[in-house]
């Protein structure tokens, strides 16, 4: 990496609640070990040596963790893992905190149809307090214990536009209007929805990153946060204030971050190359795939124009068939 010319690693210390390095606050991850909740043995600690050797190198090393993701999704949903692991997984903490109903965790973000959420994880509800302060607890203990430069939150939104439904912020939106009230019931509570994620963030810059001089807050966001009809893009894209209610651009025009991360990158390969494997660039204007260099410069400039003095590092990501295109958006 330092060879390349690079000066920071966002390395990922933090998956489904568990822990890539010793933690009294989450279970050890099962890549680390081969098997959660295990220590590997020789025990080693892979944040302490990456962060030895990156120092090394003068190379920063900022701890990468997914926020509100509190277990595998998919088959897992139906697998939770086991309570006895040491220390108790997050997920059976939100279950004995908030506890359940109809065999269904409270804690967790219920779709509109009354199901707990189950897409690429299942993730902890924004509105539970009890979860904040653990994700606080675990960025502090983070920042006190290792020599990190900085912390960097992904997956800190929503699972979607209609997955807050779960009895936890039914009743905390419920207190917040004066009168019971179910979710989505109000023109509010769209906006409730995003300031529940606006507060885990702004208490990680105020509760967390004054614990280490000169720590660096940034996260992950979506690559476009609200659409533009001028730009022209085609079809119905998510938007990350509407479909994830992450209002990214709020949190750089409250000064709570110091950095985000659009991720305007390809999920897989991008296909827009000849047949000699030379990247077109716009193929065709009206081309249904995002991953064209004129709209990753238009989203890029859509965060640069309201950056209030804070950095907007644009994912770039590596799915494409040349590196003069990876060469093309860093210039």
């Amino acid at each position: 990496v330092a060879d390349a010319g690079f000066n920071v690693i966002f390395f990922q210390v933090r998956g489904i609640a568990d822990a890539y390095y010793q933690s009294s606050l989450e279970p050890w991850a099962d890549r680390v070990s081969g098997v959660y909740g295990q220590a590997p043995d020789p025990l080693w600690d892979p944040l302490a040596y990456m962060i030895e050797k990156a120092h090394a190198a003068d190379i920063q090393v900022h701890a990468y963790i997914n926020v509100y993701p509190v277990w595998n999704g998919g088959i897992f949903c139906e697998n939770p893992p086991s309570a006895s692991v040491t220390p108790t997984p997050l997920y059976h903490l939100l279950l004995a905190e908030h506890g359940s109903t109809d065999g269904k965790p409270n804690g967790l973000q219920w779709t509109s149809s009354g199901d707990v959420y189950c897409g690429a994880y299942m993730r902890g509800t924004p509105a539970s307090i009890f979860l904040d302060n653990h994700l606080i607890a675990v960025g502090q203990d983070l920042v006190t214990r290792y020599d990190v430069d900085g912390l960097h939150l992904d997956h800190i939104r929503y699972g979607g536009i209609n997955t807050s439904c779960d009895p936890v912020s039914e009743d905390r939106y419920s207190e917040f209007v004066g009168t019971p009230t179910s979710c989505f019931s109000g023109s509010g509570y769209a906006q409730w929805q995003r300031d529940q994620v606006n507060g885990t963030m702004r208490r990680f810059y105020q509760e967390v990153v004054p614990l280490k001089p000169g720590l660096w807050l940034s996260a992950a966001v979506w690559p476009i946060h609200e659409l533009d009809p001028a730009w022209g893009f085609p079809g119905s894209p998510q938007q990350g204030n509407i479909t994830y209610y992450q209002d990214s651009k709020a949190w750089v025009a409250g000064n709570y971050i110091d950095s985000i991360s659009p991720m305007i990158y390809p999920g897989s390969t991008y296909n827009g190359c000849d047949e000699d494997g030379n990247y077109l660039e716009d193929p065709a204007p009206t081309s249904s795939d995002y991953w064209i260099r004129s709209r990753w410069q238009t989203l890029v400039a859509d965060f640069q124009a309201e950056r209030n003095g804070r950095y907007v590092i644009p994912g770039i990501g590596t799915g494409y068939c040349s590196f003069a295109e990876i060469e093309a958006r860093i210039q």
